[in-house]
């Protein structure tokens, strides 16, 4: 009986132990999970907060305004605005990148994009389309630190000022042919006011050299189609001038007459800005008007290039010889030299009969 109550006092005794290790446990289990949420809390959740600062304070705000001219018949609202993207290539080259975002013009033209993804080391640029044309702000950068920036679109007028186009440079390219010369000139406009310039009430005049065949105007991919007249050696050019730089290109044909001409080409600005090409050891040029100034290498061919000189005229003559002859040429020659024989041979014997003739009549 002794035995059997010792028995019992120690299993009771065992359980106590047993329960009280296992609160003892159950409290350091709660203070490790409460000490790990304390943790979370204040490591993990301030580092999330840093993050989250850290990205708005990487993003800001592109707004602006496009302007139209009073002459302009589209609405300023509802327009498309997209935002542009330029970077370097590992080459070094400016590449786009594609449109960042897109938005609509509201009142009075205004366009706000919001939360733009900073890139200090990138380039953007807004554009539109206003009348099927493609317009466009300056090229702006960001800065570490900004929060806002401001840039709009200016849609120039149009005016009739043709007199404020410069002539910044002319080329005349020459190439030799069979019995001809082949005559390609580059002139390049520039446009430096605040509107583009419509020269069709007023064209642009070109005194091109006399005796011009074949006279043809180049491709030109502008939306404003050119047009072009032409009044024996006149050429009348009408076009709607952008801001900055035009290219016109156009080409005629000159014939030669046993491997030479001569060029007189007027212009209505100085001789200053023109210059002469053609390909090597083809033609030869002879101007006084004209110094060599080298070779070139213009599509994978070597011209030779010539520079007008300082002068207060404004015609431009210079000889071109070694052009390619035709045989017919030189069989029209032929004909011309027989009937002048002909002509001589029938002479000869119509005087020496008037001859005959008189000195019967004297017996």
């Amino acid at each position: 009986m002794k035995q059997y109550l010792n028995q019992q006092y120690f299993l009771n005794s065992s359980a106590a132990i047993f329960g009280f290790a296992g609160r003892i446990f159950k409290q350091a289990l709660r203070q490790i999970c409460l000490f790990g949420l304390l943790t979370l809390f204040a490591v993990v959740l301030p580092f999330g907060a840093s993050s989250a600062e850290h990205s708005e304070l990487n993003q800001l705000t592109v707004k602006g305004q496009v302007k139209l001219s009073s002459g302009a018949e589209t609405s300023p609202e509802g327009l498309d605005v997209v935002l542009l993207k330029f970077v370097l290539s590992p080459e070094g080259e400016v590449t786009p990148a594609g449109p960042q975002d897109r938005v609509k013009t509201k009142n009075g033209g205004k366009f706000e994009f919001l939360k733009v993804e900073q890139d200090l080391r990138a380039g953007y640029q807004l554009g539109t389309r206003v009348e099927g044309e493609l317009y466009s702000s300056k090229i702006f950068f960001m800065k570490a630190g900004e929060t806002l920036i401001e840039t709009n679109i200016i849609i120039p007028g149009i005016s009739t000022a043709v007199e404020k186009l410069e002539t910044t440079q002319v080329s005349l390219v020459i190439e030799s042919g069979l019995g001809a010369v082949t005559v390609t000139e580059v002139l390049v406009f520039s446009n430096s006011t605040a509107d583009k310039i419509d020269s069709s009430t007023r064209p642009l005049v070109q005194k091109l050299p006399a005796g011009i065949e074949n006279f043809r105007m180049m491709d030109s991919k502008s939306v404003n189609s050119m047009e072009h007249l032409l009044e024996e050696n006149v050429l009348k050019i009408s076009y709607i001038f952008p801001r900055g730089s035009t290219q016109i290109i156009y080409q005629y044909i000159l014939p030669a007459w046993f491997g030479g001409l001569e060029i007189n080409r007027e212009f209505e600005h100085s001789l200053d800005v023109v210059g002469v090409f053609t390909p090597i050891e083809r033609l030869q040029i002879k101007s006084d008007q004209l110094s060599f100034s080298g070779k070139q290498s213009l599509n994978e061919t070597t011209f030779l290039s010539w520079k007008s000189k300082a002068s207060a005229s404004n015609q431009l003559n210079f000889k071109i010889s070694n052009v390619p002859t035709t045989s017919l040429q030189y069989a029209g020659v032929s004909v011309i030299i027989l009937v002048l024989l002909f002509s001589t041979v029938v002479l000869f014997y119509r005087l020496r009969l008037t001859k005959k003739n008189e000195n019967k009549v004297a017996l």
